[in-house]
């Protein structure tokens, strides 16, 4: 891997000479020293007894804090969590539809719809968006909008990575992420940030405010509010399919703006229950664009040719009430119902339907996405001796709708860009399920730490399942943790890849035919052999040891292997191959169909290893020194549908398999020094029967932050400052290639926009 290179020895080998200052006892340390300890970090995931120490847990869990998310530099969650959380990874699409607006993410090589997110312990909702395109790491699913979470908002995130299942319910086969708003005692602040791309686009605005209000018996009441406003991109290469070759389209971060509010607060009564209610609303308005069209004597169209502009705005809430509190002196209770809504409302601009020629509107309301989910949670546990039990009741109810566009925008070929939803394609689908957990800890204070959870989930539209998760964690000796989990788990197929239908219509000879994908009972997909949707069913194994060579520095080392059966995908889009076939398909119009599909089963394997060293100087000066490797293969074990050799290497290699994260932070004085440095091995992309290799690459972030007094605090700083690029596509083509439209690959982990420098502005008062 051509870029994991010297540079990245030099600062290992600066980690592991940090080690050799460190390498003291506490009982070795001076009084000064025990007083200025660094308050150890707890986490809520993973298990229902209390919070404790992420280094003493039975399964690998990462906590980020409040100070990592201020002086990361990140304004958005999915590139907050990509540089602190080893195997997670997001992309930055162009000319990918709804993958533009609302970015898809995997955590261990797995896809984003089998990580549950959490927000203060309670489910938040998935986007109505529905993944189209086959050829990226988010294909087919339905996945939680992470960025409609504000990082000033933000106390601390915690990621279990490890199936859960059994714990938590759907979609947490591969983990679970849990966002901590912040709570009681949090200093006000507001925040400036603007930012520039290296070659002088893509302007950055954002301005946050949070406001904490302190209640009676400790209660709280705090706001955060944030305001984006993103200017977009251009790395498009010139057009050759029109005289003189220019560049018409847009390849690159698109023109954005967003609006997001938080509210969390907790009110205490005199008979010590507590209340609590947390709402986050976000809205954004996100512009990307499709192939520009280019002029056509034989067609009346806009002058000159025209860049269709996918003009789409999301509007999304999570509103939580609940109340908590102790009966009969022992029993701790929590009441909680969380409501989410997610619109996605698609419109074009700048573009027409070619078939009502100079009649042609040049906007359209291409159609609307809704999902709303309701999750009522009941929740019991008590402490007896040396066991923590835990049991409780959930009760969730899911909707989710596709409303059909203007009529233009499906008439005949439709509007260019994206053909808007028909009357065929709307649907309005509920279903409710049901779970009962039981959760059982045993916790020796010497040594030994035991859990044992148990799940029962009924689903109103595909049944019920049963899941179990076994965790142990053994002491050896004081340092040494050994630990490991077994579990099963499972992933409820969404109601959007129930439900999803799309289709769009196109000449051929004079005939106007259909293609698209198709819900799995529509006749057109059944002539084609779809089947009902099954539950994706997974096994989860984890192996692992934690130790701690002070107080002040650990190594952790967790392999792990997921087995899934029945992952959902979009099949392979299929023509008529029968006399059946044929007539069904001609009833139909159709000239190509699609459907979900349980194509595949599949094994994930893998091995994090995390290296974590804070060192105090006779100075006082501190640095914390982080070391992260990360590796994980997914392979296809088995096929329950014909997928083409393109898709097989997009499951299997279309991701980093390696990555490396150096993390410095240098604090001397009134400043404090940030230096990340982040390593990817190579991917690979199958197009047209070739597989191509996008090699490895490294990207270094920094920021020097000066705390001008208590109130006021200044930072400068750049991410990829270096400007690695990814490599160009080795191919010659007018549409992707070295000298094409779009020059890269849509999935390369680091985005094609390069070099970005930025200066922040803090007030705490």
């Amino acid at each position: 891997m051509r870029k994991f290179n010297n540079k990245l020895l030099g600062f290992t080998a600066l980690l592991f000479s940090n080690f050799l200052y460190a390498n003291d006892t506490l009982s070795d340390n001076s009084l000064e020293d025990i007083l200025n300890e660094t308050i150890e970090l707890k986490s809520q995931i993973g298990s229902r007894d209390n919070a404790k120490n992420y280094l003493d847990s039975s399964s690998p869990i990462d906590v980020i804090t409040s100070q990592q998310i201020s002086s990361s530099g990140q304004t958005k969650l999915t590139d907050l969590l990509k540089y602190f959380v080893p195997g997670f990874n997001t992309i930055e699409t162009s000319i990918a539809d709804a993958s533009d607006h609302i970015r898809g993410f995997t955590l261990r090589g797995m896809s984003s719809d089998q990580v549950l997110v959490l927000v203060n312990g309670k489910r938040l909702h998935t986007s109505a968006i529905f993944n189209e395109g086959t050829g990226l790491i988010s294909s087919g699913t339905t996945h939680v909008d992470l960025n409609t979470v504000p990082l000033i908002s933000i106390e601390r995130i915690e990621i279990l990575r490890d199936g859960a299942a059994a714990q938590y319910g759907s979609d947490a086969i591969s983990g679970v992420i849990n966002i901590i708003l912040k709570g009681q005692n949090t200093n006000n602040e507001i925040t400036a940030h603007t930012g520039v791309r290296k070659e002088g686009d893509g302007v950055n605005y954002q301005v946050d405010s949070f406001i904490s209000i302190p209640l009676d018996y400790d209660g709280f009441l705090n706001l955060a509010i944030s305001g984006n406003k993103q200017y977009q991109t251009q790395r498009a290469g010139a057009d050759r399919r029109v005289e003189p070759a220019k560049v018409h389209t847009h390849v690159g971060i698109p023109d954005s703006q967003s609006l997001a509010l938080v509210v969390n607060s907790e009110i205490v009564q005199e008979n010590d229950i507590v209340l609590y209610t947390q709402a986050i609303l976000n809205y954004r308005d996100t512009q990307s664009s499709a192939f520009y069209r280019i002029p056509e004597s034989s067609r009346i169209q806009l002058s000159d040719g025209f860049l269709p502009i996918m003009d789409s705005e999301v509007l999304d809430s999570s509103v939580t009430f609940g109340a908590k509190g102790i009966f009969a002196n022992s029993w701790n209770w929590d009441l909680s119902n969380v409501y989410g809504y997610n619109q996605f409302d698609y419109n074009s601009k700048d573009t027409m339907n070619f078939d009502l020629d100079s009649s042609s509107p040049t906007s359209f309301n291409i159609g609307k996405l809704i999902f709303t989910q309701n999750t009522t949670n009941f929740d019991i546990k008590k402490k007896i001796d040396n066991f923590t039990f835990a049991a409780g009741l959930e009760y969730r109810y899911e909707n989710y709708q596709i409303q059909a566009g203007d009529a233009e925008s499906y008439f005949g070929t439709g509007s260019q860009g994206y053909t808007g939803y028909t009357p065929q394609n709307e649907i309005d689908k509920s279903r409710n399920n049901y779970a009962l957990y039981l959760d059982t800890t045993y916790k020796n204070t010497k040594n030994l730490n035991a859990q044992l959870a148990l799940r029962f989930e009924n689903y109103s539209d595909f049944g019920a399942t049963q899941d179990v998760k076994l965790a142990l964690g053994y002491k050896v000796v004081p340092k040494l943790l050994l630990r490991t989990t077994a579990s099963t788990g499972f992933r409820a197929p969404s109601l959007a890849q129930e439900n999803f239908s799309h289709t769009s219509s196109a000449l051929s000879n004079n005939v106007l035919l259909q293609k698209g994908i198709f819900t799995t009972t529509h006749p057109v997909a059944q002539s084609l052999g779809s089947q009902e949707l099954k539950p994706e069913l997974s096994k989860h194994l984890t192996l692992g040891a934690v130790y701690q060579f002070t107080n002040k520095a650990s190594l952790m080392i967790d392999l792990y292997c997921v087995e899934v059966d029945d992952k959902i995908l979009i099949s392979d889009k299929q023509s008529a191959t029968s006399d059946l076939q044929e007539q069904i398909f001609a009833e139909y119009g159709v000239s190509s169909a699609a459907y979900l599909t349980n194509a595949i089963d599949t094994k994930t394997r893998g091995v994090d290893i995390k290296l974590n060293n804070n060192h105090t100087f006779k100075s006082s000066d501190t640095l914390e020194t982080t070391l992260w490797y990360s590796y994980n293969k997914n392979e296809i074990t088995n096929f329950n549908d014909i997928l083409s050799d393109a898709r097989v290497v997009a499951i299997e290699k279309l991701q980093p398999r390696n990555n490396i994260k150096f993390s410095n932070n240098y604090q001397k004085g009134k400043f404090n020094y940030l230096l990340n440095v982040n390593s990817y091995s190579e991917i690979y992309q199958s197009l047209g029967g070739v597989t191509y290799k996008f090699g490895s690459m490294t990207t270094v972030d920094i920021n020097v932050n000066y705390k001008v007094n208590k109130m006021f605090e200044l930072s400068i700083g750049g991410n990829n400052i270096l400007d690695e690029m990814p490599d160009f596509w080795d191919r010659s083509n007018k549409y992707l290639g070295y000298d094409g439209i779009l020059p890269y690959t849509n999935n390369s982990p680091v985005g094609a926009s390069g070099a970005y420098y930025y200066l922040n502005a803090r007030v705490k008062f």
